[in-house]
């Protein structure tokens, strides 16, 4: 008996040279930093412009511009430098917000503070506006009058 001739082994396939591992990676990667730097563009975007288009801060940059007091506390040309909060509240009918704006005019900061609401379908209305000068004073903007003092000792920072 004769024994065949063992056939020929053939050559194992090619190690597969892909970079499986590497897109792998970059794909999990991809997905765990991208939703926070979205968020971080999404939030820096409408603290920088969101706010801009919102008719309440709109409607407290002019009161700002044009009224006296506001004028006689901060100077002539008081701008709104930021929204440090804000809370909205919302019932079938009727939307209500508060903001605690920063404001800068030449003759220093101020903040103020602003109750407002408004109907689905009508423009906002303001309920109070209360400006806390640089120099500590509060003024009641709506009212055209200065509240009296509400008892914090402040540093003078008069001239």
């Amino acid at each position: 008996m004769t024994m065949p001739a063992p056939a020929a082994v053939p050559p194992p396939p090619p190690i597969a040279r892909g970079n499986g591992c590497l897109w792998g990676c970059l794909i999990l990667s991809l997905i765990l930093i991208a939703p926070p730097i979205l968020l971080g563009g999404y939030g820096a975007w409408f603290l920088y412009d969101g706010y801009r288009h919102n008719p309440v801060v709109r409607m407290v940059g002019e009161l700002v511009r044009n009224d006296g007091m506001a004028q006689q506390a901060l100077g002539y040309g008081a701008v709104i430098t930021g929204v440090e909060g804000d809370a909205f509240t919302w019932v079938p009918g009727r939307i209500s917000g508060d903001y605690h704006v920063t404001l800068e005019g030449p003759k220093g900061e101020g903040h103020l503070i602003v109750r407002s609401h408004r109907s689905s379908l009508g423009p906002p209305s303001l309920d109070s506006a209360i400006l806390t000068g640089p120099d500590g004073r509060r003024y009641d903007l709506l009212k055209h009058q200065q509240l009296p003092d509400d008892g914090r000792v402040r540093p003078d920072t008069s001239i």
